[in-house]
């Protein structure tokens, strides 16, 4: 308790001031405690695990990744059933249900931006840059036409549309 002390008077607090602010720990505390306790024992909902499977048909684009299931919230048939499932481990049901949130269009979803060569990219491929719409890597397409190949990914700021700030969203992903 003799920390306690040192602390409350490095800090200048009174004696009402230090045991609300322990109160007030104390509170936070048990309230984390209880709602990760309540998180851990709510079941997933079946439809969720439908909806990721959707999510990764999509993002597969049908390069033979497994189909989604045909109806939502229908199990699979007992013999094609993993032994290991996702309802037999509370930590995957929590993993699966964060990759269901992160794969759930929040827009019309645009792929993931990848590393992108500015020299042989096409049009479609520069649409995956963050902040590039069609209308800009029209511009990058043509301006590449025009003058010839980058010389280096900061010249990209000499097309119309793509400033500093631009420019620093797109840095990690361009290359020659």
């Amino acid at each position: 308790m003799r920390w306690l002390y040192r602390l409350q008077t490095r800090v200048g607090l009174t004696g009402p001031e230090a045991t609300a602010a322990l109160v007030l720990l104390g509170a936070l505390a048990a309230g984390l405690v209880a709602g990760r306790l309540r998180s851990a024992s709510e079941p997933v909902p079946a439809d969720l695990y439908a909806a990721a499977d959707a999510a990764f048909a999509a993002a597969d684009g049908g390069r033979g990744g497994a189909a989604p299931p045909a109806q939502t919230g229908a199990a699979p048939p007992a013999e094609t059933a993993p032994a290991n499932s996702l309802a037999d481990a509370p930590a995957a049901q929590v993993a699966a249900a964060e990759v269901a949130a992160a794969a759930a269009p929040r827009r019309a979803s645009k792929p993931p931006p990848a590393p992108t060569n500015l020299n042989t990219a096409s049009a479609a491929d520069l649409q995956r840059l963050p902040g590039i719409g069609p209308a800009l890597a029209g511009r990058i397409v043509a301006y590449r036409e025009t003058n010839g190949p980058f010389r280096s990914p900061d010249q990209i700021v000499e097309v119309k549309g793509i400033g500093d700030k631009t420019f620093e969203k797109l840095a990690p992903w361009l290359h020659l």
